[in-house]
């Protein structure tokens, strides 16, 4: 797999684009800047942004190549990432250490998926927040991006079911049209949630 993001990675072009995510950016300019996780966080366009506006941004990727362009992309934009090339069955964080967590197209199959998504409740403080944006089940046989396999899109009730115990403050399916560098053009089918961790 890290073979795979290297190759898709190994090109001066950004393959998600240089802008955030809209759905991240909106939800994160309405927060309190705290200390953000960015699992996957390929290119760095979403940790990069996130630190231009004061949040202290860490983030992981299994590419070595993907890890090398978010760092050149903090450089040329004046912040700091603490960005580690590692993949997410090994990577540990201290418990209730992140005030938002930013899923941003992070698909897994759905074991994996599961236990690392009870993994991020675990991270998060008391009233931290998950941002999740990803490709919902409607997105199969799209051109516009996202797994080729079923298991690995989402939907409804198992976003409900991965995040139980958080309160769904936002959860929205819907159909948009991506422009979000190469990989991510046209029509798509994506999910939206923000879900907050109880204080008690």
């Amino acid at each position: 797999m890290k073979a795979i993001w290297n190759s898709k990675y190994d090109s001066k072009e950004y393959q998600y684009g240089l802008e955030p995510n809209e759905f991240l950016k909106k939800t994160l300019t309405q927060m309190a800047v705290g200390r953000l996780l960015v699992p996957a966080a390929g290119e760095g366009r979403d940790a990069v942004f996130a630190a231009q506006v004061a949040w202290e941004v860490h983030a992981f990727d299994s590419s070595a190549t993907a890890q090398g362009k978010a760092n050149k992309l903090a450089g040329e934009r004046s912040v700091n990432l603490h960005y580690e090339c590692i993949d997410a069955a090994s990577v540990r964080y201290p418990l209730e250490s992140f005030d938002a967590i930013a899923l941003i197209y992070f698909h897994q199959m759905p074991e994996e998926r599961r236990k690392f998504h009870q993994q991020c409740i675990k991270w998060l403080k008391p009233g931290g927040k998950i941002i999740l944006e990803g490709f919902h089940k409607n997105q199969l046989g799209q051109k516009s991006g996202g797994p080729k396999e079923w298991d690995m899109l989402f939907d409804e009730e198992e976003l409900n079911q991965d995040f139980t115990g958080l309160h769904i403050e936002y959860l929205e399916e819907k159909e948009c049209i991506l422009n979000e560098g190469p990989l991510h053009q046209g029509k798509a089918y994506v999910i939206d949630l923000v879900a907050t961790k109880p204080l008690s």
